[in-house]
């Protein structure tokens, strides 16, 4: 019969120890890093010189966990105290009533000098092993933590019954560390590990903790690997679960909020009109934006729509479009700035129109069948040509050279212009063309005066790229909260950009995601969740594909096997 694989969680409060043994956890563990993170600090406050370790763990986990629990409660000992004798240790166990003992603060966390001096001075992993035993002799269970295989074999020679394979501070959340190891790294770890500490003890168990196993998916991934006991959560079940719930709560509460603005009917109808032409959301400065829009639409006069680079513009020139008919409208665009002599001849025969032989060719301004020209970039035309436009606007007609007959302009125009936020008109927009449309230019607001319709751009945006309904990332309140913390000085096109990188990720997106697909953006990356693969971790996968065979292996990285075995020892794999 397969052995139960076993949960235990490192608890610093009654309330964790109450919520664990309801979620079926088998054991619980009393250590001062578990009280120190409900204090708010970082569990690597637990082996700082800050609060007497034995004072702090006895004062909460008698009182808050031992007479509240069914499940075995394990107790951290600390060998810092004046005594590091490990009867007397023990008999202290056993005079409290806890049923288990586990050694914590450990020594493991420092470096291997400071491990050196304490093992001198008797405070050290040796100590710590003496202190199990010794609490063993006396009926105790024990739980050993341990960094390394040499370590583990200590515990396994002194007939412990679990052995906790620590591998370090957990990664992730707000007093995260950065990954030491990945998680090939630490199945390989296990793997060693497993085999030596079984057999010396058929009956030990093997249990993991810390470093990159953060999620159920990382510890299945190792599972999948190598054979192991059980699994101790300390920071991913009290620290890394509160950070996310309350983040996400406080998140929720105040998109909540947010949506309390009541919405007037006039402004549903216009928020509809806008829905119907691609424009998404239902900001307060985009319900003015579309006010404004719809104003200008039914006017028959030169307007000016003039926007900051990166906004997307497709609705408004929709909802010109639906209003005149697609094929009423025609788009002009220039997109760079014209030298004086470039090409002016065929750009004003474009707008304008010209005789060739006698005979009338019509320009855009003075087509019959056209009632509206969208011109993009008007300030990259040459100024000249920017002054016979104006003209001709103001004066509703104009002459072709090499006729007296006035020409109705019968198009109406309309300007699209790139503008940043400090500029109150297109630089190279001459004055003249400029009054034409002070009083009729729609400034669209970017996004940063409109993240509320954040949520809504990007469900817009998965739409028109077609993403599946389950590949649709699941966006925690947090994270969305993360994104409208940000300046998108890129506007919609920065946001779908950072989308592009969301859609990659698995489960749900938080702020720590959000965090890295901004970067990526920012530093122009492609959309890739390892955009470069070390050395390490290429070998580290090609040893678990070909199970270790060092020849297959080496074979398939296109080095020697001497090479190979160079690398693992330098890599020290």
């Amino acid at each position: 019969m397969a052995k139960k694989f076993q949960v235990g969680v490192a608890i610093g409060s009654g309330l964790a120890a109450h919520a664990a043994e309801r979620a079926g956890a088998d054991f619980l563990l009393a250590i001062n890093a578990g009280r120190m993170r409900n204090m708010g600090a970082p569990s690597v406050a637990s082996i700082l010189p800050i609060i007497d370790a034995a004072e702090l763990t006895i004062g909460f986990a008698k009182t808050e966990v031992l007479s509240q629990v069914s499940v075995p409660v394990y107790l951290g000992v600390s060998l810092y105290g004046l005594s590091g004798n490990p009867e007397e240790i023990a008999e202290q166990v056993v005079s409290h009533g806890f049923p288990g003992i586990v050694n914590f603060p450990t020594s493991i966390h420092f470096s291997n000098s400071m491990q050196r001096i304490l093992t001198r001075a008797k405070r050290g992993i040796e100590q710590e092993v003496a202190v199990l035993a010794a609490a063993k002799k006396l009926g105790l269970k024990t739980l050993f933590y341990c960094a390394n295989r040499s370590q583990a074999r200590m515990g396994a020679d002194a007939g412990l019954d679990k052995i906790l394979l620590n591998f370090g501070w957990n990664s992730g959340g707000e007093f995260g560390h950065k990954k030491k190891l990945s998680l090939e790294e630490v199945a390989i770890q296990t793997r060693e590990t497993a085999r030596l500490v079984k057999r010396i003890n058929p009956n030990v168990t093997l249990l993991l903790e810390g470093g990159p196993i953060i999620t159920a998916k990382d510890l299945s991934f190792i599972a999948q690997k190598v054979e192991f006991d059980g699994y101790i959560g300390g920071s991913t079940i009290d620290r890394l679960p509160m950070e996310t719930t309350i983040t996400d709560l406080i998140a929720s509460y105040r998109i909540a909020g947010e949506q309390r603005i009541e919405v007037s009917k006039e402004q549903r109808k216009l928020l509809s009109w806008g829905r119907q032409r691609g424009a998404a959301g239902s900001s307060r400065a985009l319900i003015d934006c579309l006010k404004h829009l719809d104003t200008l639409v039914a006017v028959n006069a030169t307007t000016c729509i003039q926007y900051e680079k990166g906004i997307s513009i497709d609705w408004i020139v929709k909802a010109f479009e639906n209003h005149y008919g697609n094929n009423a409208v025609q788009s002009l665009s220039f997109g760079t700035v014209f030298s004086a002599n470039e090409d002016v001849t065929s750009i004003n025969t474009r707008l304008f129109g010209s005789l060739k032989t006698g005979k009338l060719q019509h320009g855009l301004l003075n087509a019959t069948r056209l009632k509206l020209l969208l011109v993009h970039a008007p300030e990259q035309l040459p100024p000249r040509t920017q002054t016979r436009l104006a003209k001709a606007i103001t004066a509703g007609n104009y002459v072709l050279a090499g006729s007296h007959k006035k020409h109705s302009v019968v198009s109406r125009c309309v300007f699209f212009s790139k503008c940043s936020a400090e500029q109150s008109q297109p630089d190279n927009l001459i004055p003249e063309l400029a009054d034409l449309v002070r009083s009729r230019t729609l400034v669209v607001p970017p996004l940063r005066q409109r993240v509320e319709d954040i949520s809504a751009l990007l469900a817009a945006y998965f739409d028109k790229i077609g993403l599946p309904e389950d590949k649709l990332p699941d966006i925690s309140a947090s994270a969305l909260q993360q994104l409208k913390a940000q300046e998108w000085t890129g506007n919609d096109k920065a946001l779908y950009s950072v989308a592009d990188r969301l859609v990659l990720f698995e489960g749900t997106i938080d702020k720590t995601r959000v965090d890295m697909a901004i970067t990526q953006h920012q530093k122009g990356e492609i959309p890739n969740l390892e955009n470069t693969r070390n050395e390490k971790a290429r070998i580290v996968e090609a040893l678990w594909r070909y199970n270790f065979h060092k020849g297959r292996t080496a074979e398939a990285l296109g080095i020697t096997r001497k090479t190979l075995y160079n690398k693992i020892k330098r890599f020290e794999l």
